[in-house]
């Protein structure tokens, strides 16, 4: 018998240091209630939108009501939009979200800053993805060209290296997101766009990291001047080209995911905001 009892109390020793591993590999409650949902990402993007308005007057405008793309829907595709005008800093502040299949969605915060000022503009993305880990891009769009700017690069670009850093390192399994932007997108993001992907349950750490970034873009407009006129025809040119480059890149991204080409392109107009949806339907 003894032999006996020993192989069973072997067995039930075994089975008590295997559960915590077993365990371990089951989500917990906890664990399933941080990941990051399409509410979270609105959520987030509203906590951004708060810091901005608390610095700026900004209207609410009805132009997504207007062109039919405050709601929408199109396939597997739904969407809803919220646009504001904050003249004479701000041009357009643009809060958008895009859901898809399951958990994926694609949350986008810009702040268009009007041809008065040359501040860079202020760019957000957040993407849950089908395996719910959380792609964040965040850049400052420059107004200049860089390689012949070297104290705009400085004082908007090169600063920030450190704080990315941070951002990169803030939690464990951080790794720079695989997907790129489409050739439009890479061509008015910065050189120093941060685009990385968070593992599933990071929710925190990218609020964090946007707020952060929010903070960084209003504490330029501290004591920020108004350049000059023979500027401003350069700005709003450059701007202008930005505007119709993103039409296109989220026309693209729309009609790529299935949704009708019509609707795609008057979503991609409702993003972009008034004032420039006169060159963005020409463009192809």
């Amino acid at each position: 018998r003894t032999p006996v009892i020993m192989f069973v109390l072997t067995l039930f020793a075994s089975a008590l240091v295997q559960t915590p591993l077993i365990a371990r590999r089951v989500t917990s409650p906890r664990q399933a209630a941080s990941m990051m949902t399409p509410e979270d990402v609105s959520a987030v993007q509203a906590d951004a939108l708060a810091k901005i308005q608390g610095s700026f007057t900004l209207a609410p405008r009805d132009f997504a009501d207007s062109m039919g793309c405050a709601t929408w829907a199109s396939g597997d595709r739904s969407g809803e939009m919220v646009g504001f005008a904050g003249e004479p800093k701000i041009g357009w502040v643009t809060k958008a979200i895009t859901r898809g299949p399951g958990p994926s969605c694609f949350g986008e915060l810009t702040a268009w800053v009007a041809p008065s000022f040359d501040i860079p503009h202020l760019y957000q993305v957040v993407e849950v993805n089908a395996d719910s880990s959380i792609t964040l891009t965040m850049d400052y769009i420059a107004r200049y060209d860089l390689a012949a700017d070297g104290g705009y690069l400085n004082e908007y670009y090169m600063s920030q290296a450190a704080w990315q850093q941070q951002v990169g390192a803030s939690v464990p399994g951080i790794t720079l997101a695989a997907a790129r932007p489409d050739v439009y997108m890479r061509t008015i993001l910065s050189p120093m766009c941060l685009s990385l992907t968070f593992p599933p349950g990071s929710a925190g750490a990218v609020q964090a990291a946007i707020g952060q970034q929010v903070d960084q873009w209003i504490s330029w407009w501290q004591g920020a001047a108004e350049v000059n006129r023979m500027k401003r025809g350069g700005l709003f040119a450059r701007d202008t080209r930005c505007h119709r480059l993103r039409f296109q890149s989220h026309a693209d991204r729309l009609k790529a995911a299935g949704c009708d080409p019509s609707t795609a392109e008057v979503v991609a107009q409702g993003l972009v905001g008034p004032g420039d949806e006169q060159y963005v339907g020409g463009f192809s």
